[in-house]
């Protein structure tokens, strides 16, 4: 790397065994050194552990290296105060409520799928259904990277053959599930499809 940066000329230059690059002093490969730069930058009573763009505007004036943006990135999201006291940004999630229990069974139902698991006969998923009233499910093997039109067959050959339309779907919100195929699909059915609230099952 040091010949790479001397071929640059008026870019780099050496000066008392110290390489420059562009007015910043070149940190080579050597991780003491470099954790020992972000914590100076970072931890130090005087800096006071700054966000990752503020820390990144304070070693830019002075340091570089490659991968430059990337430790600095890490160093912050591993920093235990930081995340600590971190300003949360997102909405206040508000409170969950039970599901209504139906009055009929195979009415209302949820789906989900499980894996990967073990690969056996080509299989390493398995499609669980489950009615909200008897708590009976139907289980279907098949694997990870199945469509929704693949879920849509076997609603048709596990649920609606066998017990009817259900009412409503319940689901997370996985791409096989909020896709505006699943979505169409169960509007022309007539069956309410309801994905979950993020970061709840």
């Amino acid at each position: 790397m040091q010949q790479a940066l001397k071929k640059e000329d008026g870019i780099t230059w050496e000066q008392d065994g110290i390489t420059y690059m562009e007015g910043r002093i070149y940190i080579p490969n050597n991780k003491k050194l470099r954790e020992m730069i972000l914590w100076k930058n970072h931890d130090f009573v005087d800096i006071g552990h700054p966000e990752q763009q503020r820390m990144m505007e304070l070693l830019k004036q002075n340091y570089w290296w490659q991968g430059f943006k990337e430790d600095i990135k890490k160093y912050v999201q591993g920093c235990f105060k930081c995340q600590q006291n971190k300003v949360q940004h997102q909405w206040k999630l508000g409170k969950l409520h039970s599901l209504k229990i139906p009055q009929e069974p195979w009415q209302e139902i949820s789906i989900d799928i499980i894996g990967p698991l073990p690969r056996s006969n080509r299989m390493d998923t398995i499609v669980v259904i489950m009615d909200w009233f008897t708590k009976m499910i139907q289980l279907k093997a098949t694997t990870m990277n199945i469509s929704s039109e693949g879920i849509a067959k076997i609603f048709r050959d596990k649920i609606w053959k066998l017990h009817g339309i259900p009412r409503k779907i319940l689901s997370d919100r996985g791409p096989q599930f909020a896709s505006n195929f699943i979505e169409e699909f169960t509007k022309t059915l007539g069956t309410t499809r309801q994905l979950s609230a993020v970061y709840h099952p």
